[in-house]
């Protein structure tokens, strides 16, 4: 295939295509894992530890039976200071699993920058293909 610019090659769409489909396969997978997270966490004294499920939501509190000898005020603070502690652990593993791959937001941006390039130089040759081929069916339709 022939193109205008100079710096087109048929093995660089290949490799934006290829590089395009593992990304999609690696997001789908991170989305799959989304929905198994869980998060454990515990109050500072170790009173109280607590679990969180894939929605964020808690499956679970455990009260040592030294934390049953604390008054309501202090019992409350040690079950959000676990509670909290088992979403920042599930917020912590969300965002290890999806975050972009290896090169981060800038190599997702220079492969778009470079697949929207490479579209154009497709889509200047085929349309100079397209009008070509017009002109050479033309042609041979007035030759009849």
């Amino acid at each position: 295939m022939e193109s205008n610019d100079p710096e087109f090659r048929l093995d660089d769409l290949d490799h934006v295509v290829r590089d395009s489909e593992r990304s999609l396969r690696d997001l789908t997978a991170a989305m799959a894992g989304l929905g198994e997270i869980t998060g454990s966490g515990e109050s500072r004294s170790g009173l109280v530890s607590a679990r969180v499920g894939a929605d964020g939501r808690v499956t679970g509190v455990t009260i040592a039976s030294r934390g049953m000898r604390l008054d309501s005020d202090a019992l409350s603070r040690e079950v959000v200071e676990a509670v909290q502690a088992a979403q920042d652990a599930h917020g912590r593993q969300a965002r290890e699993l999806a975050a972009p791959p290896l090169g981060g937001e800038d190599a997702i941006q220079t492969v778009q920058r470079e697949f929207e390039g490479l579209q154009q130089s497709f889509a200047a040759e085929m349309g100079e293909r397209i009008a070509r081929w017009e002109r050479m069916k033309d042609r041979d339709h007035w030759e009849r």
